[in-house]
């Protein structure tokens, strides 16, 4: 009796103290979705290039901060299935980034030789990029304030086709970049930008044409273009609502990049509007279903960025004035040596003197246009002639 009386009060203080404890374990729960980690990163010393190194130092420990926070998220046997691509499924997945780091070490590694070495503390978030506002405005900027451009065929109703009066946008138009816009995104003049627009072009880009809305949205100066169709039309009248009609919208679109016409995302959505007047019904109908596309491609571009940065960016690179194939092959090594930030380099074509690269960086085009024309090497002269987010044309001559 003894024995249960001493039981049944150890369950009862155990209780106890639970419950005093909940509200103290709640809150470290809730910090757990900030968490700071110490990493050591490392860079290699080419051609004497310090700052190169420290840079690939840097964004190696941070890399490896972001992992040490995330890997309980990942699986063990998430690890070995894809311990090739560990490092940038934990970025994809998680969309961990850096919300602040001190770098508390650094220096020129004691133990090999070229080698730089950086040690930081770094506090990594887990929290949703998509609904962080700053953190959205720090990857926008970190991506080189990329441009958007929207362009979509609006028909309100079957015998009502909304056209651009001069240069205004449609209803559809307008509550994309509202959505798109409260998030922090730059969209390019649309005034301008239509009036150097040939009619059978942006056709083409509005029934699907990904290479033709490329090619207005890189004339544009835009880096993103969104584009594609909205349409509302009568349902039917509805008796038990007083007579009022019934109001069906589709809204589809996609979203493009300008510099290789690939699609970074796409999505298609139904909504519908109860009114007494079909015109305004319309309109209201669209507004609702192009504000849940929006809501879905402000997400698609967000993790593509979001993999970007945290694998690298893809950066198109054309240089002119490629006088042989032995400067071609220069041109690589200079790029891999003398820019920062470069993980890999891909040829993509060579004709005619004009070579044109698909770079991944951890940098922007700025970025690159500034170590080429301000870093002396002895191969080459760089004359950076148009600079983007996402292209760089350049025009070369032996030193």
């Amino acid at each position: 009796m003894e024995m249960n009386i001493i039981t049944k009060r150890g369950i009862s203080l155990t209780l106890t103290l639970a419950i005093l404890f909940m509200p103290v374990f709640c809150a470290f729960a809730q910090e757990q979705d900030e968490v700071t980690v110490a990493a050591t990163g490392m860079g290699v010393v080419v051609a004497g290039d310090t700052g190169k190194a420290r840079d690939e130092a840097v964004n190696d420990a941070l890399r490896k901060a972001v992992e040490q926070a995330m890997g309980t998220m990942i699986s063990a046997e998430s690890i070995v299935k894809n311990s090739m691509t560990i490092e940038d499924k934990i970025y994809a997945k998680t969309q961990g980034y850096v919300r602040s780091f001190d770098i508390v070490k650094e220096g020129m590694s004691p133990n090999l030789p070229n080698v730089y070495e950086a040690t930081i503390n770094a506090t990594v978030s887990a929290a949703d990029l998509k609904n962080d506002l700053e953190a959205l405005g720090i990857l926008i900027d970190r991506k080189g304030l990329p441009r958007m451009m929207v362009i979509i065929d609006e028909q309100n109703l079957s015998d009502h086709h909304y056209h651009r009066d001069g240069y205004d946008l449609n209803t559809a138009e307008q509550k994309l970049q509202e959505v798109f816009r409260a998030k922090g995104f730059r969209f390019v003049d649309q005034q301008t930008a239509f009036r150097n627009i040939k009619k059978a072009s942006e056709s083409a880009a509005m029934r699907g044409d990904q290479q033709a809305a490329a090619a207005i949205g890189n004339q544009a100066g835009a880096e993103v273009i969104i584009t594609g169709n909205a349409i509302s039309k009568k349902a039917n009248v509805n008796a038990q609502l007083g007579g009022m009609i019934s109001i069906q919208a589709y809204v589809n679109l996609k979203a493009i990049r300008t510099d290789n016409a690939d699609i970074i995302g796409t999505d298609d959505e139904h909504a519908a509007q109860v009114h007494i007047d079909e015109i305004t019904g319309g309109v209201m109908a669209i507004q609702k279903a192009t504000e849940s596309v929006a809501r879905t491609l402000t997400s698609e571009i967000i993790d593509t960025w979001s993999a970007d940065l945290a694998g690298g960016m893809r950066i198109a690179v054309t240089f002119t004035n490629v006088k042989s194939f032995s400067d071609l092959n220069d041109l690589k090594f200079t790029l891999q040596d003398y820019v920062r930030g470069v993980k890999s380099i891909d040829q993509r074509s060579f004709d005619g003197g004009v070579a044109i690269f698909d770079i991944e960086s951890v940098r922007n085009a700025t970025d690159i246009a500034a170590d080429l024309s301000g870093k002396d090497n002895p191969n080459f002269n760089f004359e950076v002639l148009n600079v983007s987010a996402n292209n760089l044309e350049v025009k070369v001559s032996r030193k």
